[in-house]
């Protein structure tokens, strides 16, 4: 049911290795977490509903800035376009501030007491924002630092990053986890939290990058990912989750003269609005609690998502789409295959979502004011076969990449997008069709016309 299938990595992706099985706790994402962070039917924590954080952990604590020069960055665009003339270069500085700002830089401020005062280009469970993004040089590792909108030099010649030959001017985004960050309210819950963040902020920097007119390789190999953080990732408190390659596009041909530009790779044709810097800005994940005014989805907002997920960086998932309202389309249940929705039965499907929907003994979001919700799923049999603990990581790559593209599509027509954890695995599985001990939901996207919140919110502009 999906596009393209796990056994079968798609052109440009790093080759399949085996990774054997480790003994829990070896590994960040033991197999424990599958059952209790999947299959749990949590919704909300004990410690988030209870008001106060997880025990032993101390919610005043305040990560430390890392410690080395800092380098300001060059103030952000208000547009995302390829520079006229020449192709895009990573390692312009005007362009590393722009991928780097709406990737997950601060895009809006809350004023009002007690909100969630800061928010970035990437959803966050509580705005807790456990992810880190690195830039990684032949000439060192630098930290972004999205407060100051600075850089922060790490170490100097990063020896142990593998570099293509043939990319001299190529740059690495390498994204890691301060698990901790999220724990402080989520406790045990919190790696599943971080390992959906850290795909949909693989996604959010694939997605610029493409704006830029740069070329990206997404990449989940371990291998290379513990090479690339070696030199500069600290002994404890941060894990590698995933890299992408950024260098510049082929120069076009010549008028008259064919050129072999070579084999297209994924980001060569990836989607993104012509308006992208203004739909970042105004993409929300809506209010503390998701009841949104009922309101159709546009035909054109689910043409935009068919040519969204056909091009999302890492294809191994598929798309469930329960549609309530939606004009010039019939409601019922689709499904993204081969790059387009197909509908698999027809009718409201209220009762289908307010029985995945069930959490703790209740419906957990009002789903009859809903307009449309997407349930990402993959192939946690096939990924567990061939990565064993890894699998979690690299599933939640992919399909958190086209989780922030889903929320993407959704703010462009003016909606609200809100992941949301609130469903029954089990259940989802056996109403979407999806292939016993084969295919896992691991991502719910609500989408609506949120009402307005009660916090007072500005926009963030350099």
């Amino acid at each position: 049911m999906t596009g393209r299938r796990l056994p079968g990595p798609h052109p440009g992706a790093e080759p399949i290795q085996e990774i054997p099985r480790s003994a829990a706790g070896d590994v960040p994402f033991p197999p424990e977490l599958w059952a209790e962070a999947v299959y749990s039917r949590r919704a909300i924590p004990t410690t988030l509903a209870a008001g106060h954080p997880a025990p032993g952990r101390n919610a005043a604590e305040v990560d430390p800035l890392p410690q080395g020069p800092r380098l300001p960055l060059v103030p952000p665009p208000l547009h995302l376009a390829p520079a006229p003339g020449s192709p895009a270069d990573p390692s312009d500085p005007a362009v590393v501030s722009a991928l780097l700002h709406y990737s997950y830089g601060l895009l809006q401020h809350d004023l009002t007491p007690g909100g969630w005062p800061l928010h970035r280009a990437v959803a966050s469970a509580r705005c807790r924002y456990p992810s880190e993004l690195t830039l990684i040089t032949p000439t060192g590792a630098l930290r972004f630092d999205p407060l100051h909108h600075q850089l922060t030099l790490l170490c100097a010649a990063v020896t142990g990053a593998q570099y293509p030959e043939h990319e001299s001017t190529s740059r690495f985004i390498v994204i890691t986890s301060r698990f901790a960050r999220t724990a402080r309210l989520y406790g045990d819950y919190a790696p599943r939290l971080c390992a959906q963040e850290a795909g949909m902020l693989l996604g959010a920097v694939h997605l610029v990058a493409s704006a830029l007119g740069l070329r990206t390789r997404p990449g989940q190999d371990q291998k290379t990912l513990n090479d690339l953080c070696a030199p500069w990732l600290p002994s404890a408190g941060e894990h590698p989750m995933g890299y992408l390659e950024l260098a510049r596009p082929p120069r076009p041909p010549k008028t008259g003269s064919p050129v072999d530009a070579g084999p297209q790779r994924p980001g060569d044709r990836a989607w993104h609005p012509p308006d992208l810097a203004s739909v970042l800005r105004v993409r929300h994940s809506g209010a503390a609690i998701f009841d949104p005014e009922p309101a159709p989805v546009t035909r054109e907002l689910i043409d935009d998502l068919e040519a969204a997920l056909a091009t999302a960086p890492l294809g191994d998932f598929s798309c469930h789409l329960l549609a309530r309202s939606v004009t010039d389309l019939a409601p019922g249940h689709y499904v993204h295959v081969e790059g387009r929705l197909r509908q698999v039965s027809e009718g409201d499907p209220l009762a289908l979502l307010e029985q995945i929907g069930q959490s703790e003994g209740r419906v957990s979001m009002n789903f009859r004011s809903t307009a449309c919700v997407a349930y990402l799923a993959v192939r946690r049999g096939a990924a567990v076969a061939r990565y064993g603990d890894d699998a979690f990581r690299r599933v939640h790559l992919g399909a958190g990449a086209a989780a922030h593209l889903v929320c993407v599509v959704a703010a462009r027509h003016g909606l609200t997008a809100r992941v949301h954890n609130g469903y029954d695995a089990a259940t989802a599985e056996r109403l979407l069709g999806l292939m016993p001990d084969e295919e896992t939901v691991i991502f719910q996207v609500a989408i609506g016309a949120a009402r307005p919140p009660a916090s007072f919110r500005l926009p963030v502009v350099f």
